[in-house]
């Protein structure tokens, strides 16, 4: 599936149903190797949330986090993080959880050749 980009700021936004992609500009046009990817995500989308929102689970114990051990893992946005010369590339999937007001959860997945991995996550309090 190819994805349709329309400018923001500096860079581009798409969209897969209701979550938004960030892409790097290159040379005024979409990142080619981030489109690539986001491309590809279409598809996979739900089991790459899925894969990251394990990943978070073996860190944070949501009940600590928002009271409920059952919440559950919003993913809100992807955004592509590393410079657009990036090699592998790098995206973060950002994930908010009911009753962690304020709390954003970003986890940080690697595309290789093996498929996409988490590498890394944080959370920001905003």
């Amino acid at each position: 599936m190819t994805l349709s980009y329309t400018r923001a700021g500096s860079g581009w936004v798409a969209a897969i149903g209701p979550i938004r992609l960030h892409l790097d500009d290159r040379n005024g046009a979409v990142h080619p190797a981030q489109a690539a990817v986001a491309d590809a995500m279409a598809g996979s989308l739900p089991e790459l949330r899925a894969t990251a929102a394990a990943y978070l689970d073996l860190f944070v114990d949501r009940h600590k986090a928002c009271g409920d051990d059952a919440a559950a893992w919003w993913l809100d946005e992807v955004e592509f993080r590393d410079h657009p010369a990036s090699d592998p590339l790098v995206y973060a999937l950002h994930f908010t959880l009911a009753g962690d007001e304020g709390g954003l959860w970003t986890v940080d997945m690697r595309v290789g050749v093996d498929g996409h991995r988490p590498i890394r996550f944080e959370r920001r309090q905003g």
